[in-house]
């Protein structure tokens, strides 16, 4: 899994440089019980349509790592690539929202150890559905999001889950009408 190298320097780079969000994630589901919690670097945009709701879109690198008893590189990666629709409740931009996303899956790797130790790739490719919710505020005129998440991305008859919480400074093409 030499490509987690590739992937965490990815995901350092996003989160220093880019300004993009952090996230901690938990795979759940059947046969996740040996995988540490997560992380994950994502760049989201928000194009607003109103006051109360954008269209967003998104690309992330998650990581997993699997407490496996052999290598360290054992786990899996995920490249999701996604488009949402954010509605705050109070319609003004700000305040607890709700958002449905839905993307397809670029990369994902799987690495692991089969009984007799040889290394197994497996890589895979599906869509992806995901539902959020969370809180938007600003500090000092900065825009912020604290954000919970479940995710699936469905591949080959199976799906991968995980449950997600991050702070993010989101980034925004257009400025809200204000009076």
């Amino acid at each position: 899994m030499n490509k987690g190298i590739i992937a965490a320097l990815v995901m350092v780079f996003s989160i220093t440089e880019a300004k993009s969000q952090f996230s901690v994630m938990k795979l759940v589901g059947n046969g996740t019980k040996d995988y540490k919690l997560g992380f994950g670097a994502f760049i989201k945009a928000a194009f607003p349509v109103n006051e109360g709701s954008c269209i967003t879109l998104e690309g992330a690198v998650n990581i997993f790592f699997l407490y496996d008893g052999y290598s360290s590189y054992n786990g899996t990666i995920m490249c999701p690539l996604k488009a949402g629709y954010r509605y705050t409740l109070n319609k003004t931009g700000q305040g607890l929202y709700i958002e449905p996303q839905v993307g397809f899956n670029l990369y994902g790797l799987t690495s692991l150890q089969d009984d007799y130790g040889r290394q197994i790739d497996l890589k895979y490719h599906g869509v992806v559905f995901a539902a959020g919710t969370g809180y938007l505020f600003t500090v000092w005129d900065q825009p912020f999001d604290l954000n919970f998440r479940y995710e699936t991305v469905i591949a080959h008859g199976g799906s991968n889950n995980f449950i997600s919480l991050g702070i993010s400074r989101f980034i925004s093409f257009k400025k809200r009408d204000s009076e």
